[in-house]
């Protein structure tokens, strides 16, 4: 394959780089996308699931080729102590809403989907740098290659080398990720569907809270796979350093609770991966252009954890979209200066599921509240105790009930701050 000509190059074949290649090959343009991994997908960890609505946009009703573990029917929250458990459960009534889905097979198949509208794929290729001139980047550099290109798309992951160099983000701080392990549990189809009531087919997926992270800013997740399951912890990454916990030792928290014993019991870990998360959003980048490039998917901080849902793969694969047109818009007016793709920054904030990043950015800030994961699920727990224990010895009302187990964990004004805080900020 010849490495001159090309117009556009996509660094990074996740979704926010494949999604970016798709749009630009259907127009025509010259685009290359580079990927490190032997594969699209190969190096990319995450819980496992997508929600279709990006995807049905992008791709119309070929979507439905995507390689779908489960449609996702259960939705499930977890407050847990270290022996008891309170969960709430929603089934939702359309089934094609989200899915899982193993980035291997996925990221795979959407970088194919780009190649089939015209984009040019290689793999193995680490972009170590970028061709700069007189201040505007002019291509990439892959090992010994030097490519040239009108403009690159960064979406080289959350520890994005090339969004550094051209000098619009440093280092991350630990306060700025969450570190991210899940061991991935093989268990025959039929039960996981009698263990999480399940029809064949169908998938839940299941947060929990409290005693799983140690008393650490983060939680657990749980999602069914056809054959195995996603069980996994997030956790901040700040309090991973400051109290120099290791990440199998919350697993292991999370695997021992009985509730979660439940699930997984007589399964084999097959796979355990851990990868970092960017927890600044959109605020990790000082803006997320410059001249000659923009940066789009984990790179820019293109996703949303509100506690309980964690999106990336749909974020990430509108902001590759919205990079695309960015670039196509530039293209007609051959101006490819920082002035022209700052109307990048414009269609984040106007797309509808991207302004969600916005909607809700005071939500990283409200869960560093440690009473979310030490005090709140202890409460939930033994609230709910007393509220369905039964032994003669007479009832109280649930409001009083609720007063008295706060009593000694924390203070109703302090109670009472931290739920119009939160329904303030969700």
């Amino acid at each position: 394959m010849s490495l001159e000509g090309f117009e556009v190059a996509v660094v990074g074949a996740g979704p926010a780089g494949s999604a970016a290649a798709i749009t630009l090959a259907r127009e025509g343009v010259q685009v290359l996308l580079v990927e490190r991994g032997t594969f699209p997908g190969s190096k990319n960890v995450f819980g496992g699931r997508i929600y279709s609505y990006a995807l049905k946009k992008l791709l119309g009703d070929s979507w439905k080729d995507a390689p779908v573990e489960r449609f996702v029917r259960k939705e499930g929250i977890t407050f847990m102590t270290s022996d008891n458990a309170f969960s709430v459960e929603f089934e939702s009534k359309d089934p094609e809403s989200s899915f899982t889905a193993k980035r291997a097979k996925f990221d795979k198949w959407l970088a194919e989907q780009a190649e089939k509208a015209g984009a040019s794929l290689i793999t193995e290729s680490r972009v170590d740098d970028l061709i700069i001139d007189g201040g505007r980047v002019r291509g990439i550099v892959a090992g010994q290659d030097k490519i040239p290109t009108d403009v690159v798309i960064a979406c080289d992951g959350t520890t994005t080398g090339l969004a550094r160099r051209a000098g619009l983000a440093s280092m991350l701080e630990p306060g700025q990720i969450s570190m991210g392990v899940k061991d991935v549990i093989e268990l025959p189809s039929e039960k996981i569907e009698e263990r999480l009531g399940l029809e064949p087919g169908q998938g839940a997926a299941h947060v929990f809270i409290g005693a799983c992270s140690g008393g650490l800013r983060g939680g657990g997740f749980l999602y069914t796979n056809q054959d195995s399951l996603a069980l996994g912890m997030v956790v901040g990454g700040d309090d991973v350093s400051s109290q120099k916990t290791q990440s199998y030792s919350f697993m292991e928290k999370l695997r021992e609770h009985p509730k979660v014993q439940r699930f997984i019991k007589g399964g084999k870990t097959v796979e355990y991966d851990a990868h970092m998360i960017p927890e600044a959003g959109p605020k990790m980048l000082s803006r997320p252009y410059t001249d000659g490039m923009v940066v789009a998917g984990d790179a820019a901080g293109h996703l949303l954890n509100n506690g309980y849902t964690f999106r990336g793969v749909d974020m990430a694969i509108q902001a590759g979209v919205a990079a695309a047109q960015t670039v196509l818009e530039a293209r007609k007016k051959k101006d490819y200066s920082a002035n022209s793709l700052k109307v990048f920054e414009r269609k984040l904030h106007e797309d509808p599921a991207l302004k969600d990043m916005y909607t809700f950015h005071r939500v990283p800030a409200y869960l560093r509240n440690r009473r979310l994961y030490t005090v709140y699920p202890e409460l939930v727990c033994s609230a709910a105790e007393a509220v369905y224990r039964v032994d003669g010895t007479g009832k109280r009302k649930i409001s009083r009930e609720v007063r008295l187990q706060a009593k000694g964990r924390v203070s109703i004004f302090t109670l009472i701050r931290d739920l119009i805080r939160g329904a303030r900020t969700f």
